[in-house]
């Protein structure tokens, strides 16, 4: 990494509320799913968690509770399966479909990722 991006990824992760709660993804995911930061650097996986939290609020995911259960389906099914064409259409469709309550969506997908998708992929660097 560059001394440019180093410097504002820096900046990005200053001592508040933010790091904080991506510090506790960065526990709660490697409790979770053992052996997902293996080739990670501690900075390369909060940039990582960064770029998920980013893609949750896009969704309409903007809360905490929210963002972890959206983490959860990003670590079973993979950071970009919304362009994964092996993901299933209906799933993608379903999480996307801002008809529902985020609530629903997050929590329906992750149960159905859980029946009918057994293995869990890893992440790639940002």
């Amino acid at each position: 990494m560059s001394d440019k991006a180093n410097n504002k990824i820096q900046k990005l992760f200053v001592d508040n509320h933010y790091k904080k709660f991506l510090l506790e993804c960065r526990e709660e995911v490697a409790i979770k799913f053992s052996g997902f930061w293996e080739d990670f650097s501690k900075q390369e996986q909060l940039t990582w968690l960064d770029s998920v939290v980013r893609d949750s609020k896009k969704l309409g995911f903007g809360n905490e509770c929210l963002i972890k259960d959206y983490l959860n389906i990003v670590c079973k099914i993979g950071k970009d399966f919304l362009k994964d064409p092996s993901v299933d259409d209906n799933l993608i469709r379903f999480i996307t479909d801002s008809n529902f309550s985020p609530y629903v969506r997050t929590r329906d997908a992750n149960r159905w990722i859980d029946k009918n998708t057994p293995k869990v992929t890893q992440p790639e660097k940002v």
